[in-house]
């Protein structure tokens, strides 16, 4: 079968909690100059309560299938109770689990979320033994118009293959790096070059970067700036004039009730619209309206666009532009 959309990274199951209790403080030993406090010692009331699957490549197939497309993940965890419930859920949402890796013996990644007053979250992560390795990979089965790359824990040798795949398959390109792979720094962006998309926010940015800005030859670098939107930089090589240079566009103004899953979502929009064929501002677009809408629910899959939502979403006006 050949899909419009496969997805590569994580995929886990989330459990997200919000309590009263929960308080924001400042404070100096934090590295963010903030923690997130719960009272020590005693029984707190849980207000809302999701548990759900989740995981960047997961997200983002769910966000893809709902916007009419079809998408499979490629992404590995056990056959524990939480990977059973990732699989069942990837099937509910019309994902194709055919190239979904469980493994008996496998420990499925969970993370448990805890949401501030604000919107804002804490995200306690435990990570099984669910990196993806080459030899696990059915590369005869990898037939799709676009492969969505998210993080692969650090793993540059299968990212390089993955990219030399697509290559001699006419298979295009959105990276979406996570930790590990921007710690490597030139080594990644040696590989990100060969990509048609580079999704990264701006302190990703600023650290491939170095402190300039982030500019590929071949590569439209888009970075997400959450609320205030977005900066994509075009590549001007094999590109009419009007279409080169730096596309602005803010993000949509929406009241906050969970962050969790913005950039998942913004990715979906953006791959679901480039597969669908639009115009590179249509496609952002519907990004940045698939990153608001997850934000107005909890969990990073409850809010995410269908395609009976798209056209309510893209006649809301954005006054993007263009600069050279």
């Amino acid at each position: 079968m050949k899909y419009d959309v496969i997805t590569f990274g994580s995929a886990t199951l989330d459990a997200f909690i919000q309590s009263p209790d929960l308080r924001v403080a400042p404070s100096r030993q934090s590295v963010t100059g903030e923690d997130l406090i719960v009272p020590y010692g005693i029984k707190s009331e849980v207000s809302n309560f999701l548990m759900a699957g989740g995981g960047g490549a997961s997200n983002v197939a769910v966000g893809v299938t709902r916007l009419g497309l079809r998408a499979a993940v490629v992404a590995r965890c056990g056959w524990d109770l939480p990977g059973k419930m990732v699989r069942q859920e990837l099937k509910k949402e019309k994902v194709s689990d055919e190239l979904l890796i469980q493994l008996e013996g496998d420990e499925t990644d969970y993370s448990t979320i805890l949401i501030g007053p604000d919107g804002k979250r804490t995200i306690l992560v435990w990570r099984g033994r669910t990196r993806l390795e080459k030899s696990l990979l059915n590369f005869k089965k990898l037939n799709s118009f676009w492969f969505y790359i998210a993080s692969l824990e650090g793993n540059l040798k299968l990212l390089a293959e993955l990219i030399a795949f697509a290559k001699a398959s006419h298979i295009k390109l959105i990276l979406n790096p996570g930790k590990k792979e921007i710690e490597q720094g030139e080594l990644f962006l040696d590989l990100a070059k060969k990509a048609e998309f580079l999704v990264v926010n701006r302190e990703e940015a600023d650290r491939l970067g170095k402190g300039k800005s982030l500019l590929l030859p071949k590569t439209t670098v888009i970075i997400t700036e959450g609320e205030e939107g977005l900066t994509a930089h075009i590549p001007g090589k094999g590109r009419p004039a009007c279409r080169r240079g730096r596309l602005i566009m803010p993000g949509f103004k929406v009241k906050m009730t969970d962050q969790t899953g913005a950039g998942d979502g913004f990715s979906a929009g953006l791959v679901a619209g480039l597969a669908k064929g639009w115009d590179l501002e249509k496609a952002v677009k519907l990004g940045l309206a698939n990153g608001a809408s997850v934000v107005t629910k909890i969990g990073a899959r409850p809010g995410l666009i269908r395609q009976s939502e798209v056209d309510f979403w893209l006649s809301q006006p954005l006054e993007y532009h263009w600069e050279k």
